[in-house]
This record gives C-alpha cells, sequence and structure tokens, in this order.
C-alpha cells in the first residue's frame, strides 16, 4: 500500500478493504497496495531495497533487553514483506512464533506466480527463522478475479504444487492464504479451495499449516467458518484500515473500542463477531498495524472531518520524527479506542493517528482477556531500530511477562460502550509477585438473569467461587486469599447491559498493600439548639492499616426559607438550583442560561465562550474543593465545557488573572488553564473519557500555598498540575461551555480543614456562616458538610449533619394579677395568689414553657423561686404563708426550645394580702349597705357619697377573682342604689368592693 510518492519518509498507506457502510464500496487494503506498488521493482539485491526506502541497516542495529530464556505463550505470527529485506537483523527471534514471507501473487488464469520479486528460496530472513525455530511460510496473495481463480482447477492445482514444492525446498512450515475483496458468491469455492489446498499439505507433509487471512469486517459473509474450521490451522483477523485513507472522518486504524463516530466496529466487536461465527479460541489471531494514518482535517479535534486522502505513517518514522510533528506536546489520547493522536497545524490541521507502546499493549490485554490463541504483525520490520514494542510482546505474552499488581480491567465494550451477546469467556488476573488479589468495581450493569460474571479464588475456574453476579448489584470490591482470581463472564442475553469496570490490586512480594477503602468522614455537632457561634467537631477515620487521612474539607450551609446556600463571603457556596430564576448572586455575561428542576442549563451551542459567574472568597483557607454533577450535550465535534476558579474578575472574556479546567468531550480530554491578565495557557492535558449526554460527578481541588490544582471525575482522580507560582487568592468562579449543551447540578464549594480539628462557625448575622434561624421548630436552618480524603487518594462520601439555629428569645408579653380579666390588686386569701399574662411566641423554636417567681417586690424571688408552669398563661400558687398588709408581686418569663428566655415582665402594683370578717367601712365615708345577706336572687346595694369622683363596684370571690357589677366614670355625690342578679353566682362567700379614688371598703356576703 506503498504510493510512489513516498521514499525515505516512511510508508504511505491508503487501507481498508470496506467502507464505513453496511454495503462496502470495494477499497485495497494495505496489503494489496504495498504488494501492487512494489512488484513494479524487480530488485535481487538488498541494498537496492535499502536505497528505495532510504534506509541504513547497519545504523539502525539496536539493541534489546530481551532474557533469551523467555519463552512465547501465544502464536506472535509476522508478515514479512520481502521490501523489508535486511530488518530480520534486528528481529527478537525467539518472540516470534511464524514469519510469514510475503508474497507469492496468484495469478487467476494459471496459479503461478507473478511477481519476480518473491525470493523465498535465498531469502536470509527465511534462513534466520529456520535457524531459531522460527515457522517460516508463504503468503500467497490474490486481490482480483477469484471467481476466474476458484473455477480453474489446473490454476488451484498448479497454485498448491507450486507452494508446496516452495516449502518443501527450504523446510517450510505452512501456508498462509490473503484473499481479498472475494464476494459472498465466492464462499463455497474459496471453502473448497482451502480443503483440496489442506489435504494436499497434508499429503506431503502432515506438520505444514494452513491459515487464512480474515476481514476486519466479514461484510459478504465469505469465510465458512463451520467448514473451514476442519482445514484452517490459524485465522489471523487483519485488525486495521478501519478508518483509511479515504475516510471522511480522520480516526485509529485499530480501534480497540468503540470511536463513537457511528461506525462502531473495533477490535474487541470483530474478536466477538467471529468467535460467535465459530472460530476456536486457539486458532484465533488479531492482527495489529504497526503503521498508521495521516490525514489534512478540518480541525485539531477529534474526531474531525478529513479535508483529503489520508498517507500512511509506519512506526519507525513516527519515532523518528524528522519532520517534528511527532512531539509529545501535540499528542493527544482518544479514550474511547484507546489510541493516541497527533493534532498539528502545518499550512492547515493534520491529524496523524498510530499507536505508540502503550496503547499496543492495551490491544495485547484484550487479546489475553479473550483468551484469543495471539497477535499477527503488519508488517516486520515497520518498527525497525526501536525496541519498545518488542518489549511489549515479551511483557505481554511471554514466560518473562510482567502482570502490574494495579490495572484495570472493562467489559468487551470498553469504558463506554456495551459487551455484546454470545460472549463466553474466562481470564485469570495473577499479578506478578502477588499472595492475594482484590478487585474492586466501579460500575457494573449487565442484564439480570441472562448475563452473569463468576469470581473465583484462584487460577481456573475449579478454584473456590467467590460469588455470582448479575442485574444491577455490584461486587464492590472483592478480596480473595489467592495469588490470583479467576473471572468468567457470559452473555447470554439479546439486550447487552453497559457492562462493568474494575481496578485489581495486589498484596505481595515488595509490593505494598493498595488501600482502595474509603475513609469516613463524619460531623459531631454540639447538643441542642444552635444559639450562638460554636465549635464543630468532626469525626475523620481511616481503616485499619490504610494510608491515613491526607486532608479533610467542609462546607457551611443555611437555610433562608426557601432553600439551602451558603455566605459565599464566607469561602463557601451551595446552589442546588432549585428555583425557577437565578439566585441573586449570580452573573450571565454571555450564554442562554436557564434554571428549573434543579438544573442550571446553558443551550446556546453556537457560543464558544459562555460566562456565567459568582463571587466568592478563596482566600481563608489553604484548599479548596470544587463539586458539581455536570452533563455535556449538544451536536458538534468540539463540544467542551469546565469551570474557571479564583478568578480576580468576571467583567473579561477569560476571566482576568485564575485557572481552568476545560472537559472535551469530542477530544477524550482533560485541559488544565493558567490565565494571566486574562490570556489563557494550556499548561496540562491528560486523557479523560466523558461521554456525551452522561452525567459526571467532578471535583477540582485547589491548593493556594502549593500550587496543585486536581481534578476528580466520579472520585477517580483523572490527573493534577502543580503550578510554581500559585495564584493565591480568588473573589469569583465562573461557568463556561462552548459549542455544547452544558447542564450543572448541585454546585458546592468546601472549605479545607484540619483531620479531625474542630471548625470555629460563626452564627447570627448576615456576615456569618449561619445567617437563619429555623422557620420553624421542625425545620433546621444550619447545615454543615464534610469530605475526607486518605492519601492513597480514596475520597469519602459526603457526610453532613443538619442544625436546629435559634438566637432570638421569645416575644414580649404582658402580665395581671389575679387569675383573669383586668389587675387585680388585693388577695384575700394568705395561702394563695393569683396571676395571668397574654402568650409569648417563637417563630423558630416553639414555646416550651413559662417560669412565675412571687416576690415582695417588683422581681424579687423571696416568696417562691421560680418555678416552671409548662405553657399555662395563668398561674395560683398555693401553699403560701403571706403576711395581710403586704404587698405581693409575680415575675414571669417565657422560655423557647431553644432555652432562650425572654426578658422577666413583673406585675405593675402587686397584689395586697387583706382579710374579710365584715364591713370595713371605719370612715363610714359611703354607708354602704348590701340586702338581704345571705342574698338569693337581687341584691340590693346603698351608698353614699359625700363627694362626687370615679366609682367602681366589683364582686371578690375569695381567691379575689374580680366580677365587675357597676362603674361610673364620675359618680355625683348623694346617695345611691343599685340591684345585682346573683343567681349567676355559685353559692359561697364573696367580698364587695366599692372604690372611690383611693378609697375601699369592703362587705362580705353569703351567696345561698
Amino acid at each position: 500500500m506503498i504510493r510512489k510518492a513516498i521514499l525515505s519518509a516512511g510508508l504511505v498507506i491508503c487501507a481498508f478493504a470496506y467502507t464505513q457502510a453496511q454495503a462496502p464500496q470495494r477499497h485495497k487494503s494495505m496489503m494489496q497496495q504495498e504488494s501492487e506498488y512494489y512488484s513494479q521493482f524487480h530488485f535481487t539485491e538488498q541494498w537496492q531495497w535499502d536505497k528505495l526506502l532510504g534506509r541504513n541497516p547497519a545504523a539502525e542495529k539496536v539493541p534489546f533487553r530481551t532474557q533469551s530464556n523467555c519463552t512465547l505463550k501465544k502464536r506472535v505470527f509476522g508478515w514479512f514483506p520481502y521490501w523489508q529485506a535486511g530488518t530480520e537483523t534486528n528481529f527478537q527471534w525467539n518472540l516470534i512464533s511464524d514469519l510469514a514471507y510475503f508474497d507469492y501473487t496468484v495469478s487467476p488464469t494459471t496459479g503461478a506466480n507473478t511477481n519476480s520479486s518473491f525470493a523465498w528460496a535465498s531469502s536470509p530472513a527465511v534462513t534466520a527463522a529456520l535457524s531459531h525455530g522460527v515457522n517460516a511460510e508463504i503468503t500467497i496473495t490474490l486481490f482480483s478475479s477469484h471467481s476466474t481463480f476458484l473455477a480453474s482447477s489446473s490454476a488451484m492445482t498448479t497454485c498448491i504444487n507450486n507452494v508446496i514444492s516452495l516449502l518443501n525446498s527450504r523446510g517450510g512450515k505452512g501456508v498462509n492464504i490473503d484473499f481479498e475483496g472475494m464476494a459472498s458468491s465466492d464462499k463455497a469455492g474459496f471453502t473448497a479451495f482451502m480443503t483440496q489446498f489442506k489435504n494436499a499439505l497434508k499429503a506431503a507433509n502432515s506438520a505444514y499449516e494452513l491459515s487464512i487471512a480474515l476481514y476486519a469486517v466479514d461484510w459478504g459473509p465469505v469465510f465458512d467458518i463451520p467448514n473451514l474450521n476442519n482445514v484452517i490451522d490459524l485465522y489471523i483477523i487483519m485488525g486495521y484500515d478501519y478508518y483509511y485513507g479515504g475516510s471522511t472522518t480522520a480516526g485509529p486504524s485499530d480501534p480497540l473500542y468503540d470511536f463513537q463516530t457511528g461506525y462502531n466496529y473495533d477490535h474487541s466487536k470483530s474478536i466477538t463477531a467471529y468467535l460467535k461465527a465459530g472460530v476456536p479460541l486457539n486458532k484465533l489471531l488479531l492482527g495489529v498495524p504497526y503503521y498508521g494514518e495521516t490525514w489534512a482535517t478540518t480541525a485539531g479535534t477529534a474526531p474531525s472531518a478529513t479535508s483529503g486522502t489520508g498517507t500512511s505513517l509506519i512506526y519507525n518514522t513516527m519515532r523518528a520524527n524528522a519532520s517534528g510533528n511527532y512531539s509529545v506536546a501535540n499528542m493527544h489520547w482518544e479514550p474511547n479506542s484507546f489510541t493516541p493522536y497527533f493534532a498539528y497545524n502545518s499550512g492547515g490541521w493534520h491529524q496523524a493517528w498510530i499507536d505508540n507502546d502503550y496503547s499496543m499493549g492495551k490491544r495485547y490485554d484484550v487479546v489475553n482477556q479473550r483468551g484469543i490463541g495471539g497477535i499477527g504483525i503488519w508488517a516486520m520490520g515497520y518498527d525497525n531500530g526501536y525496541t519498545e514494542l518488542w518489549t511489549k510482546i515479551q511483557d505481554k505474552f511471554s514466560s518473562c511477562a510482567v502482570i502490574p499488581c494495579k490495572d484495570t480491567i472493562y467489559d468487551m465494550g470498553g469504558p463506554n460502550m456495551p459487551y455484546y451477546t454470545g460472549e463466553d469467556y474466562t481470564y485469570t488476573i495473577a499479578p506478578s509477585g502477588a499472595t492475594s488479589v482484590s478487585l474492586a468495581f466501579s460500575s457494573f450493569n449487565v442484564q439480570a438473569g441472562k448475563d452473569t460474571l463468576w469470581l473465583y479464588n484462584g487460577p481456573s475456574t475449579a478454584s473456590p467461587l467467590i460469588g455470582k453476579y448479575t442485574g444491577t448489584t455490584s461486587p464492590g470490591t472483592v478480596g480473595g486469599t489467592s495469588p490470583s482470581m479467576t473471572m468468567r463472564f457470559k452473555s447470554t442475553g439479546t439486550t447487552p447491559g453497559p457492562g462493568f469496570q474494575a481496578i485489581w490490586v495486589c498484596n505481595g512480594g515488595s509490593v505494598p498493600t493498595p488501600d482502595t477503602t474509603r475513609p469516613v468522614a463524619a460531623v459531631n455537632p454540639p447538643a441542642g439548639w444552635i444559639t450562638q457561634n460554636f465549635n464543630c467537631a468532626y469525626n475523620d477515620k481511616d481503616n485499619t492499616g490504610g494510608s491515613g487521612i491526607e486532608k479533610c474539607y467542609y462546607q457551611v450551609c443555611d437555610f433562608n426559607g426557601t432553600e439551602w446556600r451558603s455566605n459565599n463571603a464566607r469561602g463557601y457556596f451551595n446552589d442546588d438550583f432549585t428555583g425557577t430564576a437565578f439566585n441573586p448572586e449570580w452573573t450571565s455575561t454571555l450564554g442562554t442560561w436557564t434554571v428549573g428542576g434543579g438544573i442550571l442549563d446553558q443551550t446556546d451551542q453556537t457560543l464558544s465562550n459562555t460566562s456565567l459567574s459568582a463571587p466568592l472568597n478563596q482566600s481563608l483557607s489553604n484548599r479548596y474543593l470544587y463539586n458539581w454533577q455536570g452533563k455535556i450535550g449538544g451536536t458538534g465535534t468540539t463540544r467542551r465545557a469546565g469551570l474557571h476558579i479564583f478568578c480576580d474578575s468576571t467583567n473579561e472574556t477569560n476571566r482576568g488573572n485564575n485557572y481552568f479546567v476545560w472537559f472535551r468531550v469530542d477530544q477524550g480530554v482533560c485541559e488544565f488553564y493558567k490565565t494571566t491578565k486574562n490570556t489563557f495557557s494550556l499548561v496540562h492535558s491528560v486523557p479523560m473519557t466523558t461521554v456525551a449526554g452522561q452525567w459526571y460527578d467532578w471535583k477540582v481541588i485547589y491548593d493556594r500555598t502549593t500550587g496543585v490544582l486536581e481534578v476528580l471525575q466520579n472520585n477517580v482522580s483523572v490527573g493534577s498540575y502543580t503550578d510554581p507560582s500559585p495564584i493565591s487568592t480568588g473573589s469569583a468562579v465562573s461557568f463556561r461551555s462552548g459549542n455544547c449543551d452544558w447542564a450543572i447540578k448541585n454546585f458546592k464549594v468546601y472549605r479545607s480543614r484540619a483531620t479531625n480539628t474542630p471548625s470555629a462557625i460563626t452564627v447570627g448575622s448576615a456576615t456569618a456562616d449561619m445567617r437563619y434561624q429555623n422557620p420553624n421548630p421542625s425545620t433546621a436552618a444550619g447545615r454543615i458538610c464534610t469530605i475526607a480524603r486518605d492519601s492513597a487518594l480514596n475520597i469519602s462520601n459526603p457526610n453532613y449533619q443538619d442544625f436546629n439555629v435559634d438566637w432570638t428569645p421569645p416575644t414580649a408579653f404582658t402580665v395581671s394579677d389575679g387569675l383573669s380579666g383586668p389587675d387585680q390588686d388585693t388577695t384575700f386569701s394568705t395561702s394563695q395568689i393569683s396571676a395571668n399574662w397574654t402568650a409569648s411566641t417563637d417563630p423558630n423554636s416553639g414555646l416550651t414553657k413559662y417560669w412565675y417567681a412571687i416576690g415582695t417586690s417588683a422581681g424579687a424571688t423571696n416568696v417562691l423561686n421560680w418555678t416552671t408552669n409548662g405553657t399555662a398563661t395563668s398561674v395560683t400558687a398555693t401553699g403560701l404563708s403571706l403576711v395581710v398588709g403586704t404587698t405581693y408581686f409575680f415575675s414571669i418569663k417565657a422560655e423557647d426550645g431553644a432555652g432562650l428566655q425572654s426578658a422577666v415582665v413583673n406585675t405593675d402594683d402587686g397584689q395586697l394580702a387583706t382579710t374579710v370578717t365584715g364591713i370595713q367601712d371605719p370612715s363610714n365615708a359611703f354607708s354602704l349597705q348590701a340586702f338581704p345577706n345571705p342574698v338569693h336572687g337581687n341584691l340590693n346595694i346603698t351608698w353614699n357619697l359625700k363627694e362626687s369622683g370615679p366609682l367602681e363596684i366589683r364582686m371578690l370571690d375569695v381567691s379575689g377573682r374580680s366580677l365587675s357589677v357597676y362603674s361610673n366614670a364620675m359618680e355625683s355625690s348623694g346617695q345611691h342604689q343599685f340591684s345585682y342578679d346573683t343567681r349567676n353566682l355559685a353559692k359561697g362567700m364573696y367580698v364587695l368592693e366599692v372604690a372611690c379614688g383611693d378609697k375601699r371598703h369592703y362587705l362580705k356576703l353569703i351567696v345561698q
């Protein structure tokens, strides 16, 4: 697949036999294009190929850290194109199982080889393979006229006989068939040809093997797997050119998982499809490319539309980086397909998608996890001069493999796509040097009752069963006691679920015990109601043997009668967006921002820099933790959103001086920016999967003393950046989005605190931490939430405690002597006395009780000390020893649920203790008479005033309770008479009181 334009710069590939459609148009594959290109050169000497390709074999010779005793545990099948002659001197032969010499080009009419450069008979690579015990094989190719060839018995026989003769001449071990572009009509003929070929091979040498190159996607279908299984020894998936030179979207040649562009084919799906078709596990190999593709694109972000035909880029050209385009600064990570790519602007945007050793290792991990037979490589020698891909084979497929103590494992759908139906595989996790293994699941969702995961404590499914899991109930963290743990997954349902994701960790050897247990942070509030400033205590704990608490955070909220808020001047922020309008702190500078249903949403996808800002004091603690749930949606291809923190301006486009975290959905990265004088600079970028339309919990932590800025997604650290010149103060935060829908929930900001150290909480004013009181006794007005994080970066669940808050006493009230009615100035008992008062209230904590006391002066308690009266608003104190002629005073105070008491309220002039033994009118000023006495019915009362004045006649019972009988604001002097009906009075003794001015006169009566 090399075009004429490429010489020393490397290979140019225009590949993939299938378009991204269900009815693909035929495109020439990588192997076909290279075969056709190089067949025009009839070279017989190696130096001629070196000159054509610009190679210097001597300079490319590099040492390798291989261990001679490392033996392969999988098949490593490598296609060796004849034009790579000379690179075999750098091969690590103990890490190759099969070398397929490429290519015998079949004539469709005669079966003879038409490639004059085919040098099997003299190839040093074949000689080296045989000398190292590697299977040397011949690849035969046919890229057109398949029906012609398959209909010609003579052509097929000639081809078979020629190849067997070649194998016999050099001691070869097998034949690899690469017939590309066959139609479904060729299915039966191809199967018959394979059967004929296998029979001939067996007759020539029973050890000869027959293998075929499978299409990445068998669109036809062409391959009759059930019948081919009888004759085929190896199937190698050509796992490349999923995105090729003619693709309209730039993407990975070999996506491990779905790239999520609408074309949903990838390595995992191809493996699953062929296994479901019936290919045996040990016969199936995954072909991987030692090359990639470069396109001119419309943007630097991924995915991006192409603006021209792609050209190929082989591995060692990328590594040499003569152009400077393949630098670390230009490299990005695409997390859906697990593929790196380079984006650079050179007369317009370009993207180069090519594996590195890390991404190739992830593909090898799936080979191991799925349990298939091994890998194929197109093409041997494309990494010439570099050793890391050899190292990766050794570390994944040999007896010297190093299994990491900690790694992430996914279902076959990868991090963001469902698994597939018809899966059934077993995988043993056996980290190097482990004494035990544990598996911590961060997600688990499979079709209940149909799809199942089994975990076993040991190296096989014969080991003790730990558990069987289906549905949405996560296994959580599963700990084993064996150096290995075996998992088996089977999907028999019709609707695959999202699947699972887990991290394995091990104990053993010199590897420290991993700490994967979350710490616990709890608020320990003081007992009772909060009425003043207080110290809030905490109970922070890490697990036994854990890494220890690294830092804790807290947030103070208060309830304003409608929603929970926080005082942003005190460094906290809380907005649950429960209303239908913005809270007054927020200012929208640009964008269509709305609030409703607990969600803040920005919906204008045409804008590249929306802004919604709020003031926040960020200078009171060393660290600040910003937490919210977010969802990025929309229809674009450059969707991104994030948060500015420590802003010193919200009126400028980039918020003045600040930090900015930016989540790019379509590029799969999290970017860290520092903005100085309103100009931002990208200071760090890390891979991060953000699926459009999916909610995530995001946390941003910044330490203003050390300059460490960190991002967490769903409580897992994505990455961090340390600023050597940290910003130490900030007055605002600002949400921002670009060309997307940006939905936000539950925005909270926490301040840091020391572990198990109380926080001083202020109460009772507009500038305090808690600014509001309970709206009623049962609705709390204060809340403190806390989070802890340990040194192993495990973060606790939030823990919060609500507080009842009331700092105001009950309302004022008035007190009167006597049980009811107007104030009573006299008591006729020496053993009891009464008082009544208007009700007091307390809207915050409720009124719980009244207290009363009695003394011989206002406020004194010398007769009766403070005594509770419950919630009654009158009282008769009994069992007293009152002295006749002495005035007594009641004192009353109210108490609320918070224990706050009102001011003491006293009776105005007290009650005089007196007795009545008969008529008390020593001056005879009134000539008071009442008859009959005893009385039943009307009582006739007469009196004679010597001078005019205000007059009041009252009937008093023995307790002093007053019943008005007659009153006149200005009674004239002289004789007066009045009749009073006593039938509404109970039988008993009463006192008739006549008061005129400051003179009082009494008459004892008996009512019958």
